[in-house]
Protein backbone atom coordinates (compact mmCIF):
# COMPACT_ATOMS: atom_id res chain seq x y z
CA UNK A 1 0.00 0.00 0.00
CA UNK A 2 1.15 3.48 -0.78
CA UNK A 3 1.48 5.85 1.90
CA UNK A 4 -1.94 8.25 0.06
CA UNK A 5 -4.12 5.12 0.36
CA UNK A 6 -3.26 4.80 3.76
CA UNK A 7 -3.82 8.12 4.82
CA UNK A 8 -7.15 7.69 2.76
CA UNK A 9 -7.92 4.48 4.99
CA UNK A 10 -7.28 6.74 8.31
CA UNK A 11 -8.62 9.45 7.31
CA UNK A 12 -12.02 7.55 6.29
CA UNK A 13 -12.26 5.69 9.60
CA UNK A 14 -11.61 8.58 11.79
CA UNK A 15 -14.48 10.60 9.96
CA UNK A 16 -17.05 7.67 10.32
CA UNK A 17 -16.02 7.63 14.08
CA UNK A 18 -16.52 11.31 14.79
CA UNK A 19 -19.78 11.32 12.52
CA UNK A 20 -20.87 8.09 14.78
CA UNK A 21 -20.07 10.00 18.31
CA UNK A 22 -21.51 13.51 16.42
CA UNK A 23 -24.96 11.81 15.59
CA UNK A 24 -25.01 10.36 18.70
CA UNK A 25 -24.95 13.60 20.54
CA UNK A 26 -26.79 14.90 18.48
CA UNK A 27 -29.92 12.67 19.59
CA UNK A 28 -28.75 12.30 23.56
CA UNK A 29 -29.48 16.32 22.95
CA UNK A 30 -32.66 16.08 21.13
CA UNK A 31 -34.07 13.64 23.38
CA UNK A 32 -33.31 16.09 26.45
CA UNK A 33 -34.83 18.74 24.88
CA UNK A 34 -38.06 16.88 24.31
CA UNK A 35 -38.12 15.81 27.16
CA UNK A 36 -38.09 19.50 28.75
CA UNK A 37 -40.93 20.27 26.55
CA UNK A 38 -42.98 17.37 27.49
CA UNK A 39 -42.58 18.24 31.13
CA UNK A 40 -42.89 21.90 30.71
CA UNK A 41 -46.35 21.14 28.34
CA UNK A 42 -47.58 19.00 30.90
CA UNK A 43 -46.69 20.40 34.39
CA UNK A 44 -49.72 23.04 34.06
CA UNK A 45 -52.04 19.68 32.59
CA UNK A 46 -51.04 18.08 36.01
CA UNK A 47 -51.21 20.81 38.41
CA UNK A 48 -54.78 21.26 37.22
CA UNK A 49 -55.87 17.60 37.27
CA UNK A 50 -54.67 17.31 40.99
CA UNK A 51 -56.30 20.43 42.41
CA UNK A 52 -59.13 18.74 41.00
CA UNK A 53 -58.58 15.79 42.60
CA UNK A 54 -57.29 17.05 46.16
CA UNK A 55 -59.37 20.25 46.82
CA UNK A 56 -58.50 22.99 48.79
CA UNK A 57 -59.87 24.91 51.63
CA UNK A 58 -62.52 27.51 50.39
CA UNK A 59 -61.67 31.16 50.98
CA UNK A 60 -64.21 31.62 53.52
CA UNK A 61 -63.66 28.35 55.73
CA UNK A 62 -62.05 29.68 59.42
CA UNK A 63 -60.85 26.72 60.36
CA UNK A 64 -56.83 27.52 60.50
CA UNK A 65 -57.14 29.97 63.03
CA UNK A 66 -53.13 30.96 63.20
CA UNK A 67 -53.43 32.12 59.42
CA UNK A 68 -55.78 34.81 60.45
CA UNK A 69 -55.72 37.73 62.82
CA UNK A 70 -58.92 38.99 64.60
Amino acid sequence: MSKSTLNFWIFFVISLILSAVAIAVFFKVVKVVIFLILMLALAPVIYILLKLVFPGRKPGDRGDKLKMRH
